[in-house]
């Protein structure tokens, strides 16, 4: 789903109806081939065009990665996708939208007994969930990763407040970001004779700066959910009620401002800690990593500066997207849009 730049205003038809046109389109052409190779591709394919919708700047930096990574990460991205549009986009009541992550999840626990894709498929798994359940499998991902991710994205059918900056780590951004994190540290690998932990840690600080970066930018989208996810420690710290909250906000009130570039600076502690851990990643996947922590470091340090309203979804423009980018390695860019 497409958002414009300065309003909720929602582009596209990202509707359960469209994604399930899609499903079938892609089911059909699953359904005219006969390899499993040239099968699971159309996962591929489906999960990268979603990615080039959604997320501009993670299709950018994940070009860096060699083919085969860029495949399975492309597929975890499909798989998270989904889920977020749920709860997110689609007009639908709270208890339709928990009977479909809860279908969700009952066909990812099918697709964990399924010996390949196809296997998947003919059992009614979806099509991104198929791909994505190959990935668990390929490299022995624990299960119950995906498990957390659903159960977080769950907490946003019914939002609640977060006491304290841990307490919304520990439960609600574990499950949506840092086992997503987790996903990619095994996709990614470690560099020969560096320990995986370390490895792990460096993918879980990048994902917490990842989601606070997230909400910090779309506070005003988020409330127009009934969602806070500023800590009420940091929003006293700054003589916020958290009953004035959503009055405050519509006034570009200069607390939550405050309160805004606080949580930001968090973020920016975390990219500073995964940067630390660039060299446990193996050698290959450096390239898309680092790029990854210095686009969105660069936009979070955009917001802790900004004087936009709260209203406006900072952005970085195409040249500001292409100086965290290694320049040697431009070329990459066009082909990939060409061919995706």
């Amino acid at each position: 789903m497409r958002k414009d730049q300065n309003s909720k205003i929602l582009i596209g038809d990202w509707s359960p109806d469209y994604w399930q046109k899609v499903e079938c389109d892609v089911l059909g052409k699953i359904a005219s081939l006969n390899t499993e190779k040239d099968k699971f591709n159309c996962a591929i394919k489906f999960s990268r065009k979603v990615l080039k919708v959604h997320s501009t700047s993670f299709f950018i930096v994940t070009r860096f990665l060699p083919k085969s990574k860029r495949d399975d990460v492309e597929l975890i991205y499909g798989s998270v996708r989904y889920p977020d549009e749920i709860v997110d986009s689609f007009d639908i009541s709270p208890q339709e939208k928990r009977d479909l992550l809860g279908s969700w999840k009952e066909y990812y626990k099918i697709s964990l007994t399924t010996s390949s894709f196809a296997e998947s498929i003919d059992k009614g798994v979806p099509v991104l969930l198929s791909g994505f359940s190959e990935i668990i499998k390929k490299y022995q991902i624990p299960t119950e990763y995906y498990l957390s991710f659903l159960e977080a994205m769950e907490l946003d059918v019914e939002p609640r407040k977060f006491k304290t900056i841990d307490d919304l780590i520990e439960n609600y951004i574990y499950g949506s970001a840092i086992v997503v994190g987790y996903f990619l540290a095994y996709v990614y690998g470690n560099s020969p004779g560096e320990d995986f932990k370390k490895t792990l840690e460096s993918s879980k600080d990048l994902g917490i700066a990842l989601q606070i970066t997230n909400f910090v930018r779309d506070i005003h989208e988020d409330a127009y959910r009934n969602r806070v996810y500023i800590p009420e420690t940091i929003l006293e710290e700054n003589n916020i009620s958290s009953n004035k909250f959503f009055q405050l906000l519509d006034q570009d009130h200069e607390n939550i401002l405050m309160a805004r570039k606080r949580l930001a600076e968090i973020a920016d502690s975390f990219y500073k800690e995964s940067s630390k851990g660039i060299d446990s990643f193996s050698v290959d996947s450096r390239i898309a990593i680092k790029s990854c922590i210095d686009l969105y470091g660069k936009l979070n340090s955009r917001i802790i500066t900004s004087a936009n309203s709260l209203a406006f979804r900072e952005s970085l423009s195409w040249s500001e997207k292409l100086g965290s980018l290694p320049a040697t390695k431009y070329w990459k860019l066009p082909i990939a849009y060409l061919k995706s």
